[in-house]
């Protein structure tokens, strides 16, 4: 998704949350772990990371671990760790830790309204210092209006069409500046991220369905080096992608990237 790319470089790390979080089948089929591979010139595909979820027992996300491709030892190194606490059937923190540690280095807290959508998320940084706010407005046409403060004096709004249950346009802004536009189409099939069942920071859990394009102009604020373009996927016979592959506009070396899911009892 574009941005967690883009949003990671306009600021560093920012909130963006969607509305309702989802409800927990136990029976339902499960995100076990999936792998991040990159495609290099004249290498093939590279492997980058692998992230494996673990579940309590009502089905719901209580740790997520991620490991990063180490060419020295030829191994996954795990480089963090996230662990999950639930107030009446929703996500209220989560904190983030460094391998060995014991006091997380980022907490990320949640606040709702009355409906069950997000009105809040605030991450705190304690390894930058940096508090980061993300304040949610809605309107009846299902547009969704998320506004960013940070800590030191940075702010930013993003808007997106939400009507369909995925993120059919969007746009940011820094004041009276636009940063970027976009617009999107997507599958038919279920996307295994947003039935993790809660609003991660990243925005990578928005949409209900599997992304196929997009058409993104960015003209101010930031310029990635990685622009997404179109998605291709492979399919289980439960409808959920076993592989899904990013092909990009970039001119570099990296020409695709590639993502294999595996689901499980975990």
């Amino acid at each position: 998704m574009k941005h967690t790319i883009y949003v990671l470089s306009l600021f560093g790390i920012l909130a963006l949350g969607s509305c309702e979080e989802e409800k927990i089948s136990v029976k339902a089929t499960r995100l076990h772990y999936y792998t991040e591979s990159f495609e290099i010139s004249d290498l093939g595909f590279y492997p980058q990371l692998k992230v494996t979820y673990v579940y309590n027992s009502s089905g719901r996300v209580k740790k997520y671990t991620l490991q990063s491709y180490d060419p020295d030892t030829g191994s996954m190194e795990e480089q963090r760790f996230f662990t999950f606490f639930y107030s009446r059937d929703k996500v209220s923190r989560i904190n983030g830790y460094q391998p060995g540690e014991d006091e997380p280095y980022v907490e990320y807290t949640y606040e709702y309204l009355s409906d069950g959508n997000v009105s809040k998320i605030m991450e705190q940084n304690h390894g930058s210092g940096i508090t980061s706010v993300a304040n949610f407005a809605y309107s009846d046409n299902g547009s969704v209006k998320v506004s960013y403060v940070l800590s030191n004096g940075g702010a930013f709004e993003y808007e997106f069409d939400y009507s369909t249950g995925n993120v059919l346009s969007d746009k940011t802004t820094r004041g009276a500046q636009l940063c970027s536009n976009g617009q999107y189409t997507y599958d038919q099939n279920r996307n295994p991220f947003k039935e993790l069942g809660y609003i991660d920071f990243l925005l990578t859990n928005l949409s209900t369905n599997n992304k196929l394009t997009e058409n993104v102009s960015y003209v101010g604020c930031a310029f990635p080096t990685l622009v997404p373009e179109s998605f291709a996927y492979e399919y289980n016979d439960t409808g959920y992608p076993v592989s899904a592959t990013t092909f990009y506009k970039s001119d570099g070396t990296v020409a695709k990237s590639r993502k294999d899911f595996f689901y499980g009892p975990e």
